[in-house]
């Protein structure tokens, strides 16, 4: 609305002086044509008065001769009363104001038509041309001073025109930029309203106890018996106003549904990212256990015994009870008790890394290797460590404390024929003892 009233401002005021300019050049245009109309006045009473001065002369009979030598002083004469007379006439015909003026200037130009009628002589004339011009000069000066004033006043006058112009216009001005403030208050709190209408209807649609989704909208119809109802009671002339709020509703409802699927789309590939990721750890430990229980199944392989071998040297290490041990024997019952901390240290060390790799996932993506592994789902940290468990039995293999096929029975250790021998004679030392000796 600014944009439009400064345009509007700016329009006004170059036509306001296109104006003053046409009336600038229209005002110089008529004074070079009055002064051109005075100049050929002036021209004819020049010729009028050198007329009538001729006619004078021959009839005074003065000699041409004389007439040639005072043509000059003649002709200033001539010039001098024409204006003379052309002043007079112009002092006549501007009123009744100048009137002790005009009656003193006819009684001049009597008295130097008598001079000159009586003298003739160029002393005469010279003084009588020296008078007229300085009597036409005051004429001229009261003129051009009367003319001034004039002038003045009119210009006075088309300027207190223009001000009161100018007022009015800008009262006109005034009221419309205050209608237009008034109009754009209504149309700032009726957008203010649809804004408000829209965004009850956007929560609406986007409200998550919505049974529906979205808030299904029905195009309104008009009823076809009774009085209708009146959709805005501030002004009912405005048939199509519920057509534009109708158009409203629908854009902002077709807005809303694009959110919400672009939600759901984003909310998707999160969900399939984190799946990705979960599969990926979830191979990365399959291919952990893989390669602890191919580690697992070297060691035992190395760490193997044949019972047939063994139970053949326990029967020569019977036969030779009694002989010195030789240097060099495998494995003793320390040995085996160092391994199997060993295992138990790996495996709690294995048990701790799990958990802490499993504490890094959420319940969603604990539930299937629950699932998988048979174990019942409930809360997180008890899904970690059954998990972890889980992930050790299968690395390590069951523990022989929780085994209950193990349970009342002695360990078996690997032991040489020496070894052997000090374990069973550990009771009965002094039998033994005797026996060798």
């Amino acid at each position: 609305m600014d944009k439009v009233y400064n345009k509007f401002i700016r329009d006004e005021e170059s036509e306001k002086k296109r104006k003053e300019q046409e009336e600038i050049e229209k005002k110089k245009k008529e004074e070079d044509e009055k002064r051109n109309e005075w100049k050929k006045e002036r021209e004819q009473l020049e010729a009028e008065m050198a007329s009538r001065l001729n006619k004078r002369f021959e009839e005074f009979g003065l000699k041409k001769k004389e007439q040639h030598i005072e043509v000059r002083q003649f002709d200033e004469i001539a010039r001098l009363k024409r204006e003379n007379e052309e002043l007079l006439r112009r002092i006549n015909g501007n009123g009744n104001n100048c009137g002790d003026e005009v009656i003193r200037l006819r009684r001049e130009s009597d008295e130097l038509r008598r001079k000159m009628n009586g003298e003739g002589s160029s002393c005469g004339n010279e003084g009588v041309v020296a008078r007229l011009q300085e009597e036409i000069y005051d004429l001229r000066k009261a003129i051009g001073s009367k003319q001034l004033d004039n002038d003045e006043i009119f210009a006075l006058k088309q300027e207190i025109g223009e001000l009161k112009q100018s007022a009015y216009m800008k009262t006109n001005f005034e009221q419309e930029i205050a209608g237009s403030r008034k109009k754009i208050d209504v149309l700032r709190k009726q957008n203010e309203k649809a804004m408000d209408e829209t965004r009850l209807w956007k929560d609406e649609a986007l409200r998550p106890g919505n049974k529906r989704g979205s808030v299904v909208v029905n195009t309104p119809g008009l009823p076809n018996r009774g009085t209708p109802k009146p959709r805005w009671t501030d002004n009912m002339k405005d048939n199509e106003r519920w057509k534009e709020e109708y158009k409203k509703l629908q854009s902002l409802h077709r807005i809303a549904n694009v959110e919400a699927e672009l939600l759901k789309e984003k909310r998707v590939q999160a969900e399939s990212k984190r799946m990705e990721a979960e599969k990926q750890v979830k191979e990365l430990e399959e291919k952990m256990s893989r390669l602890n229980l191919a580690g697992d199944g070297e060691r035992a392989k190395e760490g193997g015994t044949n019972l047939k071998e063994k139970l053949e040297a326990s029967t020569i290490g019977s036969a030779r009870r009694g002989h010195k041990v030789t240097p060099g024997r495998s494995v003793t019952v320390g040995d085996k008790a160092t391994t199997l901390a060993d295992d138990v240290n790996n495996r709690f060390l294995f048990v701790e890394e799990q958990k802490k790799n499993l504490r890094n996932l959420k319940k969603s993506g604990l539930e299937p290797m629950c699932k998988e592994a048979g174990i019942r789902t409930g809360k997180v940290e008890q899904m970690v460590c059954e998990l972890a468990e889980f992930r050790a039995e299968q690395a390590f293999g069951l523990m022989r404390a929780k085994d209950g096929t193990t349970k009342g029975k002695q360990p078996i250790y690997d032991v040489d024929d020496d070894s052997e021998q000090k374990e069973s004679n550990s009771q009965e030392e002094g039998d033994a003892r005797s026996v060798e000796l």
